[in-house]
């Protein structure tokens, strides 16, 4: 199954925001998350649609997606290394 459509599936949007995805997918706290994002230190982009500080911030489906799959590439890669003979 595509990730991305998963998503989609699960949020119901094309955009979700930083704070609904923050514990599960990234491991951290919304406030972390938040901080992070103003920094531009998560692994993907982040956007307000008002420049407002009570807007909330959103990721795009497609970027969760790429940035999960990548993670899962990744850990394949490591796994394949020490697991295929």
């Amino acid at each position: 199954m595509n990730t991305q459509f998963a998503l989609l599936a699960r949020f119901g949007s094309t955009t979700i925001e930083l704070k609904e995805i923050s514990q599960e997918f990234l491991g951290i706290t919304a406030k972390t998350a938040e901080q992070k994002a103003k920094a531009c230190d998560l692994p993907f982009p982040t956007f307000k649609l008002r420049d407002s500080e009570r807007s909330p911030t959103l990721i795009k489906i497609e970027d969760l997606g790429s940035y999960i799959d990548e993670q899962y590439q990744s850990a394949r890669e490591e796994w394949e290394s020490v697991n295929v003979h």
